[in-house]
């Protein structure tokens, strides 16, 4: 039996399934499609502040993300992220959580207004965590790994977290690099080449980088969603610093910080290793494409790089693109 439209508006809806979502659009977080859908325009405003300088690049299967905002004045806890087989979870509390089928590529989260109204928490809880998740299931491989570009050549910049890969890249920005990103470079999974795409409309820096960066001083601290302190600095507010979204890889370094300056050259199996040493654990099948897609930087040539001061690391840097 088929309801009229009529009966079917009187229906009960206790699950929120009919909820009106008006403000709709597309966004290509590094090139790839997603339909972002919600009841709040500020969902799409925080979205803007993520993705908005992203063009459409590959036509792999579009992800699709609703956002539902409730009246609230709970701000997010910090959620807890749980995984089995192709159904994901980020819990915070009863009135902020997500879930994800990564299958269907499809998300949905509800939030209050009070978090969705801080844009920088919203996105690094939901709308960064959510969509960077599904990505790298089948199209992307996320890589904790700062990127900048001189001479046409782009650098790889990998290091555990603490190690200081958005303060050097920055040191390269300031320096007349190009920088591409700080500690979020994206390597399509599909393609054949090393492009790869980063986040320059921004950087997060530990809360005492204006000690060695005056400009940046001024800038709000907060908590990240891994509980450290940091700033977020839009690059396009720093004079001087050019940026681009892609560029191809060419080089990779892996910090080594607090020893005397200089470059070492790492074999394929020492710098696959690093590589993957920082990476999440989405189960056996996507783990080999990371895999595979990370194989494609392997005949780069690779170098630990150690240093104790800044303009020592830059330096060392500027050889490799001489």
């Amino acid at each position: 039996m088929r309801f009229s439209g009529d009966l079917q508006r009187t229906l009960s809806d206790p699950l929120q399934r009919e909820v009106d979502l008006p403000f709709q659009r597309a966004y290509y977080p590094h090139g790839f499609r997603l339909d972002l859908a919600s009841n709040s325009r500020e969902v799409l405003e925080a979205a803007e502040e993520n993705w908005g300088m992203y063009e459409p690049e590959y036509d792999d299967p579009p992800l699709t993300l609703r956002v539902l905002v409730q009246p609230g004045s709970e701000l997010s806890p910090q959620p807890v992220h749980r995984l089995q087989g192709h159904l994901y979870s980020a819990i915070a509390s009863r009135e902020n959580y997500g879930l994800i089928d990564f299958d269907a590529l499809f998300a949905y989260a509800w939030v209050t207004e009070r978090t969705v109204a801080d844009h920088a928490w919203f996105r690094w809880f939901y709308l960064e965590s959510m969509v960077g998740s599904t990505l790298a299931q089948r199209h992307a491989v996320p890589m904790h790994a700062a990127c900048v570009e001189r001479n046409g050549i782009g650098v790889l910049i990998w290091g555990p977290s603490g190690m200081g890969k958005s303060t050097l890249a920055y040191a390269c920005a300031r320096a007349g690099w190009t920088f591409v990103a700080d500690d979020a470079t994206s390597l399509p999974q599909n393609r054949r080449d090393c492009v790869v795409t980063g986040k320059p409309h921004q950087a997060r820096f530990r809360e005492d980088v204006p000690r060695l960066f005056p400009e940046l001083d001024g800038y709000v601290t907060r908590a990240r969603p891994t509980g450290k302190l940091s700033i977020e600095v839009p690059m396009a507010a720093l004079p001087g610093v050019r940026s681009a979204v892609r560029c191809e890889v060419r080089r990779m370094v892996f910090l080594d910080r607090g020893k005397p300056a200089g470059l070492e050259r790492i074999g394929v199996e020492s710098a696959l290793e690093q590589m993957m040493q920082n990476s999440y654990s989405y189960g056996a099948e996507t783990q080999a494409r990371h895999e595979k897609a990370l194989s494609r930087l392997l005949h780069l040539p690779a170098y630990w790089l150690r240093y104790e001061r800044l303009q020592d690391a830059v330096e060392a840097l500027d050889g490799l693109t001489a």
